[in-house]
């Protein structure tokens, strides 16, 4: 038999074969697919579609800048929402600060569950939970903290705990100021202050 026969032959063959094959895969599939289950669908995202579409609100936002005294800060927040009058003002949620370049290299973190920034005038609001951490060991916990970072100003106008490297402490308030005389930075704890002197 001549190879131009052989390859006839196998020509014809597939022409027969191969539809029918694929005609077998077809059927299977049709045979083997069961009832679709609505149970076993692809989960989708429980959300308030009417409030994610009234509300605008900023995920994960993060503002830097420069203070007059050379300082630098950094705000974050895991979600912010602007106020509907002033989107210059944002409330937000989960806040860290960050001001760095302070007086003997000292930088200064802060930490709250709950705060309101004004982005023009550069103020913070912070409520709920608010830790105060600096780089030199001192570790400060309060319920309200007032900032004008701008102006490189703290104030704390509720009762606060902590240590520092000194031993513990508690009083009634605190601010972060500066002297008019000397231009000094100054850390002034105010009302009732009791220090546990431990030096560590």
């Amino acid at each position: 038999m001549s190879t131009l026969t052989r390859h006839t032959k196998v020509v014809r063959a597939a022409r027969v074969v191969l539809p029918l094959l694929a005609l077998a895969l077809l059927s299977s599939l049709f045979l083997l697919t069961q009832t679709p289950n609505p149970d076993a669908a692809i989960p989708y995202a429980e959300a308030d579609v009417q409030l994610l579409a009234r509300e605008q609100r900023l995920t994960a936002p993060r503002f830097a800048g420069v203070s007059s005294d050379g300082a630098s800060f950094s705000i974050a927040a895991d979600l912010a929402r602007p106020d509907p009058t002033d989107p210059r003002i944002l409330s937000a949620d989960r806040l860290s600060v960050a001001i760095d370049g302070l007086e003997g290299g000292n930088t200064l973190f802060v930490q709250a569950q709950r705060g309101q920034m004004d982005t023009g005038a550069q103020t913070l609001q912070l409520a709920q939970e608010v830790g105060i951490r600096s780089s030199h060991g001192l570790s400060l916990q309060t319920d309200q903290l007032m900032a004008d970072v701008a102006g490189l100003s703290l104030y704390v106008p509720t009762p606060l705990t902590g240590r520092g490297p000194f031993g513990e402490l508690t009083a009634q308030s605190m601010r972060l100021t500066r002297d008019i005389a000397t231009g000094d930075q100054l850390l002034l704890f105010e009302g009732g202050v009791t220090l546990l002197y431990a030096p560590e």
